[in-house]
């Protein structure tokens, strides 16, 4: 009885933690889910000469894989009870040419869909604080247009 005890209360810290974890204070991983499902398709629906480009010619099935592991990727990383098992930042978008004008509207997307869905301004930093942190992975030129070239 005493091990069933110690074991219980061994629990509650990392009860704690897990409850003040990013993914729990944006509402869990169903709302992570949604914003970052609403976030894509706004990604996916620009203009063909933005970031629209990206989404031009490909299949259903791939466009939903690489949903999930955006979904998982955040997940993971806001501490939500996911693993992220897709490549690297730097593996999945070498070669792709996202410049710093492509990253901003990126952001901007993503600003506009955490207000839609009623994300606090300081969690929404929060988030974008969090994304920044893979730009230099993910950004392969500073041009001030779209695309690199």
């Amino acid at each position: 009885m005493r091990f069933v005890l110690a074991v219980l209360l061994a629990l509650v810290p990392v009860t704690a933690v897990a409850d003040d974890t990013l993914c729990h204070r944006l509402g869990g991983s169903d709302a992570i889910s949604a914003v970052v499902k609403s976030f894509l398709m706004k990604m996916r629906k620009d203009d063909a000469d933005k970031l629209g480009r990206f989404w031009l010619h490909r299949g259903a099935d791939g466009v939903a894989r690489e949903e999930q592991l955006i979904v998982d990727f955040v997940q993971d990383a806001t501490g939500c009870d996911r693993m992220y098992v897709g490549r690297s930042m730097i593996d999945s978008h070498r070669g792709m040419g996202l410049s710093a004008k492509d990253w901003d509207r990126t952001v901007g997307f993503l600003r506009t869909t955490m207000t839609e869905f009623k994300v606090s301004p300081d969690l929404q930093t929060e988030v974008v604080t969090l994304v920044g942190s893979t730009r230099g992975s993910i950004v392969e030129c500073e041009d001030d247009q779209f695309g690199c070239r």
